[in-house]
């Protein structure tokens, strides 16, 4: 083992100023590298012979107990053979302590992870890490690490407490590692630095963390996100069926008004959830759906086998009695998905895609299914988009440019999807926007085909007419 390895093993520990002399900071440093590999060497191994370590936490608690034993013994051994003095048992449980809650605490960024104003953790560098809250405010609380080295088995230690959904790989190899933490946040990691032959100049880091929960529309209106008078008119529109995508741009709270959008069906409904990788929606810890399993797609392991894709999960979703099937978000391949599962279901889907403006929404998810599928004629694509969406509900990001505030998350749009429009293309029209006023308000009635929907469903067309005929 190099000293550097040696090094970025141990940079940041608990502190409790004088406990622990430099010899046995060394020791801890060493016992927790060499544990570490150790762990991770099983969890490669159980990918090839199908167990799962990863998912059983009181299997990796005895697995690490014995491993940190026989590390302190070697280590006693190696000081005996220098001529020094073994360890003795107080100084052994005291580095024990310490190796385990290196192998299991977020170090550095717990403080962090454990605030629960934090909506995002950026680290550029060991020396720069930036900390946005969920009110906007983002501040630079500087260096967290000693170095790369440190950084880089900071996120290999990361990668080992992960045990739900995504990757735990993160080398050569595999310079770049999705996963998510037991509490939902997304982490995405990047191997750099001068040391690692990776894709980035430093080792970097970044967290998302979905800090709005269960609060209904009612809550995100509370927060700015929409006006309390639109809200009935979206639950009519969730509940009645329609088929809605949520668009815009990153970090804008697509995934949060979506599954507050789900929120409002019915617990009598049955949802299936399909998902890349990770499981961001979380339907089934959501006590408003019962009846709600959730499937993920999972990527091929070290030998290029065992790959799920979304096409595969779709698929299963016609065999397990969905009244709705909500594909995340569309990312490419997950749009025709999306299209396909959604016009056989019982009731509406819902999704997210990214989109900076709500007039270029339709653009994008064209060119989503026209990539997967280049036998598809343009027509046969806009056919396809009309037939199936119905609404699309856009949040902005609004900046005051003239200032550094944190920009504020509002809906600012809502189209109706109306069928083929006169040259071939999917006709819409912004029902509601925002006009001089910056108050989200209808401005135009919606068609007779929606309408009578909704009229069907039990909904008055009153609730549904422009505010200029209220």
């Amino acid at each position: 083992m190099t000293e550097t390895s040696r090094r970025g093993a141990h940079s940041h520990r608990t502190t409790d100023a004088g406990a622990l002399n430099d010899d046995e900071t060394r020791t801890i440093g060493v016992v927790t590298e060499r544990v570490t590999e150790r762990l991770v060497d099983a969890l490669d191994q159980d990918e090839v012979e199908g167990r799962a370590i990863s998912l059983d936490e009181r299997r990796r608690q005895l697995m690490v107990g014995a491993w940190v034993a026989e590390e302190l013994a070697d280590a006693n051994a190696e000081r005996l053979r220098r001529g020094q003095r073994s360890l003795d048992e107080l100084t052994e449980q005291r580095i024990r302590t310490r190796v385990v809650a290196e192998l299991s605490g977020a170090g550095p960024l717990e403080p962090y992870l454990n605030d629960p104003s934090v909506e995002e953790i950026d680290v550029n560098s060991p020396h720069s890490v930036w900390v946005t809250y969920g009110d906007g405010r983002k501040v630079d609380v500087g260096a967290l690490w000693a170095n790369d080295a440190d950084l880089t088995a900071y996120q290999k230690r990361l990668a080992l407490r992960a045990t739900t959904t995504g990757e735990r790989r993160l080398d050569t190899a595999e310079p770049m590692l999705t996963l998510q933490t037991n509490d939902g946040a997304r982490v995405v990691m990047v191997l750099g630095g001068h040391d690692e032959h990776g894709i980035s100049t430093h080792p970097r880091i970044a967290i998302r963390r979905f800090l709005v929960r269960q609060v209904g529309l009612a809550g995100l209106a509370d927060r700015g996100l929409l006006p309390h008078e639109v809200i009935p008119r979206l639950s009519a529109l969730v509940r009645c069926g329609f088929t809605i995508l949520v668009s815009g741009p990153p970090g804008a709270g697509k995934t949060t008004l979506l599954t507050e959008l789900l929120g409002e069906i019915s617990p009598l409904e049955r949802i299936v959830t399909v998902e890349k990788n990770l499981l961001e929606l979380q339907l089934e810890d959501d006590p408003r759906h019962p009846d709600a399993p959730a499937l993920f797609t999972r990527a091929a392991n070290a030998e290029g086998e065992g790959e799920i894709t979304t096409r595969q999960l779709v698929e299963l979703t016609r065999r397990l009695n969905p009244d709705r099937v909500v594909v995340g978000e569309l990312v490419e391949d997950e749009a025709l998905d999306m299209l396909d599962v959604a016009s056989m279901c019982k009731r509406g889907s819902l999704a997210t895609i990214h989109a900076h403006t709500a007039d270029v929404v339709l653009q994008r998810l064209a060119y989503y299914v026209a990539k997967s599928n280049t036998q598809l004629a343009e027509f046969a694509v806009s056919s396809l988009i009309s037939q199936t969406i119905d609404f699309i509900v856009h949040i902005d990001l609004v900046r005051n440019a003239t200032s550094d505030e944190a920009p504020v998350r509002r809906i600012t749009s809502i189209i109706e999807v109306g069928g083929l429009g006169e040259g071939g293309g999917v006709a819409s029209t912004e029902t509601w926007s925002i006009a001089d006023d910056e108050i989200l308000r209808q401005r135009l009635p919606l068609s007779q085909t929606h309408l009578r929907r909704l009229h069907l469903a039990g909904y008055p067309a009153t609730l549904f007419a422009p505010e200029d005929e209220q």
